[in-house]
């Protein structure tokens, strides 16, 4: 089932509070190369560390759309 831009849209808004951050622009590759190095999102990243810095659950049900998955032995 298709869903329209603007139910998924409406979603977002209702379940998601969407935080803008300004940085110096020199820190921008930075930020980027320590995603890359985790294997996450600049998105992921953020919630990461803000998870880990103020003790919050940033994931929805353990897992943040598009994570990569801990491979199972």
């Amino acid at each position: 089932m298709a869903y329209s831009q603007k139910a998924v849209n409406d979603f977002h808004r209702r379940r998601y509070y969407q935080i803008v951050a300004n940085v110096p622009i020199e820190y921008k590759e930075t930020i980027k190369a320590a995603a890359a190095e985790r294997g996450v999102s600049v998105s992921r990243l953020v919630c990461d560390l803000l998870g880990r810095e103020l003790g919050l659950d940033l994931t929805l049900d353990g897992v943040f759309p598009g994570a990569k998955k801990a491979e199972e032995p």
